[in-house]
């Protein structure tokens, strides 16, 4: 039975508790009314008016260009992703070549920092879009953007995440294809920043400069990052190397010349062309001599440590005999890199610091084992170059050397230009003899007959002079065979390979060349025939 007692417990618990008020004291009047009072805030909600005036391109969200650009500094990956895409369809859009040129040190000063970012994605995205922003700009607009870039790619290359280091690589290849002013004027500094990824820079003192570093990843070997740095430092040079040459090929030909005066002479006025911009770097003074010294004992060691050790493994009796396909696509990286080196000292003072100091090593571990082989074509230009740096740093070349020169510049692999080289220092020897001076002529009228351009000038022009300086066996073949091109000519011959035969027939008969005169005037009547062919076709 449940007392009474227990059931008041009971009731008490499920019962409202009302509140009690002390005797005398009332409630509140308006308890129980409803307020409407309120308060009133103004929001601002940036950019999302709709009274800005949009006149430039937009994307496909109604982003303009500083709306896309302000999401490369935001925090959130998914944001900054989203801005690389706006401002790739803003780059890919119709009238994308006059927004770059008005708003390049904006774009640039935004984009190239997020070539460092910490995602991967971001960073090739970054990558991939600078071809789009450097193709339309020429280069004087983008001079003054130098520092930016040289300051970026050089943190990209020195950055402590190998990812990241990796990525310069590629950053660096852009560059070279959209913006060679740039790498010309910075190579000097990109070099060594490009060359920390492969050395440990030697402590102690022991003055034989850097050595190479083991940097192995996960997706490549230490060997094969070596290959890749050394083949952009090696394009590096390329441009360089280039433009030198060009530079020396114009300012040549606007040489002044004395002539003789006389009644009806004829006298071309002299070239006034200029070049429309001229950078401030250039009214500095520029010490280039004592910059060329300091790369090559900074690279030199480097290349030659590199093939020792990558040779260290090697047991045959000779070691030049063979290589496999990734050791010949070293040997032309090491063989490329030393040769520009060389083309760009640019005083006997650095040449004179090569023969020192490298050129012992360079005889022992590169020289000595010419020819190489192996299975791609990599060695054979490998071996060329190697020549022409033999040729260029000896000063006494042995009858065995000069054999094997030779036969490497009769070989089949070999760039153009660099048979070229090889055939211009080789025809300038007396110690020739008669067999090898065969060998190279008929090099020679290979690429007269497979290349064309400055290539072929060039081939023609030292044939003409062998012709004339040295009129035998293999040089009289290509003379007797003159008129016959002349006649031969195809109808999408251009121009100036048939003023170039002419020339060369003219310049021949003047030296008395009785064999070009014999079949000349055989084959008198078709070669005039062709030669008036090829001038309606012109005109037409």
């Amino acid at each position: 039975m449940v007392s009474k007692k227990e059931k008041k417990k009971d009731k008490a618990k499920t019962k409202l508790r009302k509140t009690k008020t002390a005797p005398g004291k009332h409630l509140p009047k308006g308890t129980n009314v409803t307020k409407t009072e309120f308060r009133v805030a103004k929001i601002v909600i940036p950019s999302q008016s709709s009274n800005i005036n949009r006149s430039g391109p937009t994307t496909k969200k109604k982003l303009g260009l500083k709306e896309v650009l302000g999401k490369l500094s935001h925090f959130s990956l998914t944001v900054r992703t989203d801005g690389l895409e706006g401002l790739k369809e803003l780059l890919t859009s119709a009238c994308s070549a006059s927004l770059i040129n008005a708003n390049l040190a904006f774009i640039l000063s935004s984009l190239v920092p997020v070539t460092q970012d910490k995602e991967r994605k971001l960073r090739r995205l970054a990558i991939s879009l600078l071809p789009l922003v450097l193709s339309p700009v020429s280069p004087s607009l983008l001079t003054p953007l130098h520092s930016l870039l040289a300051a970026h790619l050089c943190c990209s290359l020195t950055h402590i995440d190998p990812r990241i280091q990796q990525d310069g690589l590629t950053m660096l290849d852009t560059l070279l294809d959209k913006a060679p002013s740039f790498i010309r004027s910075h190579y000097t500094t990109l070099l060594p920043n490009c060359l920390d990824q492969i050395s440990a820079k030697k402590s102690g003192g022991s003055g034989k400069g850097p050595s190479v570093a083991a940097n192995i990843t996960e997706s490549m070997t230490a060997l094969q990052w070596r290959v890749l740095v050394l083949t952009r430092v090696d394009r590096m040079l390329d441009t360089v190397v280039q433009d030198k040459e060009e530079t020396g090929k114009l300012s040549s030909t606007q040489a002044s010349k004395s002539v003789v005066f006389s009644p009806g002479l004829f006298c071309p006025l002299a070239s006034t062309t200029s070049p429309s911009w001229l950078p401030v770097s250039s009214l500095s003074i520029q010490v280039t001599s004592s910059n060329m010294q300091t790369n090559i004992k900074l690279v030199m060691p480097l290349l030659m440590e590199t093939w020792v050790e990558a040779r260290a493994d090697d047991t045959n009796t000779r070691k030049g005999s063979t290589l496999t396909s990734e050791m010949g696509d070293l040997l032309l990286c090491l063989a490329g890199v030393m040769d520009r080196l060389i083309r760009l000292a640019l005083d006997n003072s650095v040449l004179k610091l090569i023969k020192q100091k490298f050129l012992v090593d360079i005889d022992q571990h590169f020289l000595s084992f010419l020819p190489y082989t192996s299975q791609g074509k990599s060695c054979d230009q490998a071996n060329a170059i190697l020549c022409c740096l033999s040729l260029a740093v000896r000063e006494v070349v042995d009858d065995h050397m000069l054999e094997v020169v030779v036969r490497v510049t009769a070989s089949k692999n070999i760039a153009p230009g660099t048979r070229l080289r090889l055939a211009k220092q080789l025809l300038c020897r007396d110690e020739l003899t008669v067999e090898e001076r065969d060998m190279v002529v008929l090099a020679l009228v290979k690429v007269v007959e497979m290349d064309a351009g400055k290539e072929k000038i060039a081939a023609v022009n030292l044939l003409r002079e062998q012709a004339m300086r040295w009129p035998q066996a293999g040089v009289t073949r290509w003379v007797e065979n003159l008129p016959i091109q002349l006649v031969n000519l195809e109808e999408g011959e251009k121009r100036v390979q048939v003023e170039l035969l002419l020339d060369t027939c003219l310049e021949l008969a003047r030296s008395c060349n009785k064999i070009l005169a014999r079949t000349f005037l055989v084959r008198w009547s078709e070669i005039l025939g062709s030669v008036a062919s090829s001038d309606l076709e012109t005109e037409g």
